[in-house]
Order: C-alpha cells, then sequence, then structure tokens
C-alpha cells in the first residue's frame, strides 16, 4: 500500500509540473505555488456553494499570500493577447487558442490573458485544461466574475453541479454590477445552449444568493 501511495503521489506531481508548463510558469519554481493555488480555488468553490462567505475570504486571503509569477513582456503579450480577442470575433477558436497560449508564454502574470485561454479551451471542449488554467487564472485575480463565470460552465459541462454552483455564485459576489449580473445569469439559466447542469447551477447560486425567483 505504501508503494502505491508513493507513486499515486509521484503521480500527481508529475501532473502539477506539466501543468506548470502548460501554464507557461518556470514549472521547477512555480509548480508547488500552482497546486497550492489551486487547490485554495477549490476551496473557495466548495465555501461559496455553502454560502460560507468567511470561511472563503479567509481563503481568498490564503490565496493572496502566494506570490505570483513576475510580469515579463507586457507589450508583446498585450499585443497576442488582441490577436486572440480579434481570432474570436472572426469565430476562429483555434487561432485564438494560439495567440492567447502565446500571449501567456510572452507574460504569464497577466491574469486577462490567462482566463481568456481557458475561455476557449472552455470553448474548444478541453474542459479540464480549462479547469487548471482558469484557477490560474484566478490565483492572478480571484475577484474577477468573469473567470469565475467560466469556471462555472467548465464545471457544468462536466456534470459538476455543486462546484458549478459555488463558481456562479462568486460570478455575482465579485461582480461590480449586481443588477446586472443577476440578469446575465437568470438569462443564462434559460439558455437551451447550456446545458441542463449548468442550468440547475445557475439557478442553485441565484437561490443562494437570494436572488432566485
Amino acid at each position: 500500500m505504501k508503494v502505491r501511495q508513493g507513486r499515486w503521489v509521484m503521480r500527481d506531481r508529475l501532473k502539477m509540473l506539466a501543468l506548470a508548463a502548460a501554464l507557461a510558469v518556470t514549472p521547477l519554481v512555480w509548480a508547488g505555488s500552482y497546486e497550492a493555488a489551486f487547490g485554495y480555488v477549490q476551496q473557495m468553490v466548495a465555501q461559496s456553494a455553502k454560502n460560507d462567505t468567511a470561511g472563503m475570504d479567509a481563503t481568498r486571503r490564503q490565496l493572496a499570500r502566494i506570490p505570483p509569477p513576475a510580469h515579463q513582456n507586457v507589450k508583446e503579450a498585450r499585443a497576442l493577447n488582441q490577436q486572440g480577442l480579434d481570432a474570436l470575433r472572426r469565430n476562429d477558436p483555434a487561432a485564438a487558442l494560439t495567440a492567447f497560449q502565446q500571449a501567456q508564454r510572452a507574460d504569464p502574470a497577466d491574469a486577462e490573458i490567462s482566463g481568456n485561454l481557458g475561455y476557449v479551451q472552455l470553448k474548444l471542449g478541453q474542459f479540464k485544461r480549462a479547469e487548471h488554467q482558469l484557477a490560474y487564472a484566478l490565483s492572478l485575480a480571484p475577484e474577477r466574475a468573469s473567470t469565475w463565470f467560466n469556471l462555472g460552465q467548465v464545471y457544468g459541462a462536466l456534470g459538476e453541479v455543486d462546484k458549478a454552483t459555488g463558481a456562479f455564485a462568486n460570478t455575482y459576489r465579485y461582480s461590480q454590477d449586481s443588477s446586472k449580473t443577476r440578469e446575465f445569469m437568470m438569462q443564462a439559466a434559460l439558455a437551451p445552449e447550456n446545458d441542463e447542469a449548468t442550468r440547475t447551477a445557475l439557478r442553485q447560486a441565484l437561490r443562494l444568493l437570494g436572488q432566485g425567483q
């Protein structure tokens, strides 16, 4: 049993190293930090679903103590990010994916770029990659409402309703325009293009926050 447990630990650590490399941060330096950050984001999701705002705030403070990667080639990264956005407007997610990946390699500390990459991965059906990418983006900017919404979509697509509920609730909590966000979430809960798990989670999140009908 100890041998098996050791193999599982090694396997999980190798996965984190691979994820850190895929996230365009220095793997040997930041892999442990990413592992901790991913765990904190998962805690926030669970606490949010239980409406444990005090616990969630404490976890967010722990997340904020993890030093982020340093900004690097900011100008290059922003230009590549714009290329990705332009590709999305052309309905070319494959080109957008390439542009956002290059942008993140240029500057792994840009939360918007990291969130955009996670969004494209979601749209391409790369749900597990999107989950880890969006968690990384949230480690850089834990109060970014749009990233929480995209993470909720990921969990909805994976059929994980409770996690999706927690992520969607944080979309509302961290929104800068609560009334607009409530309306957006209510419409998304009725939209036929969203799967049943996603619509259910959106309704549950609104009820949890006292915003449901």
